[in-house]
C-alpha cells in the first residue's frame, strides 16, 4: 500500500442555482483517485507538483470540460480515505466561467450536465457529495438521498 497522502481538487461551478456534474463512466479505469465509477462528480482531479491549487482547478476543469473558470476561491476541505488511498480534497468554488461545455475525456466522463441544486442525482461521487452537502447546508437545504 502506498502510504502517501495526495491532494485532490474539485471545482464547484454554480450558475443560477445549477451545478455542473460529470457522469463517471461505468467502465472507467482506476486512475489512482477515489475509485467510484458510474457516479456523478464535480470537475477536478489531482494536483500536480509545483502547481497551486488554483492552477490545478483551472487546468483540470479545462482538460475535462473545455470551460475556463475564473475567480476561484477555497470553499471546502475534506479527507477522503479509501481502503488503499488517502486524499485531502480541496474544493474550490466559482460562478465565473467561459467557453463551450464539451466532453474532453470520454474514457473517464461520458457526459456533463447542469443540475438544479434542489434536484441532484443520487449516485454522487463521495468526495463531491461532501462538498455539495456543505453547500446546501450553508443555504439551509438538504441533499436528496
Amino acid at each position: 500500500m502506498n502510504q502517501i497522502i495526495k491532494v485532490g481538487i474539485g471545482v464547484l461551478i454554480i450558475d443560477n442555482n445549477k451545478v455542473l456534474l460529470g457522469h463517471r463512466t461505468k467502465k472507467a479505469s482506476d486512475t489512482g483517485g477515489i475509485y467510484e465509477p458510474d457516479s456523478w462528480t464535480l470537475p477536478g482531479g489531482k494536483q500536480e507538483y509545483k502547481e497551486t491549487i488554483f492552477e490545478a482547478g483551472i487546468r483540470e476543469v479545462k482538460e475535462e470540460t473545455n470551460i475556463l473558470v475564473k475567480d476561484l476561491r477555497v470553499f471546502y476541505v475534506s479527507d477522503d480515505i479509501a481502503k488503499d488511498r488517502h486524499f485531502v480534497t480541496i474544493d474550490l468554488i466559482t460562478d465565473k466561467y467561459e467557453g463551450s461545455l464539451m466532453v474532453m475525456e470520454p474514457n473517464k466522463i461520458d457526459r456533463w450536465e447542469w443540475f438544479d441544486i434542489h434536484n441532484l442525482p443520487t449516485n454522487l461521487y463521495s468526495p463531491s457529495k461532501k462538498c455539495l452537502m456543505k453547500y446546501l447546508e450553508e443555504r439551509g437545504l438538504k441533499i436528496n438521498e
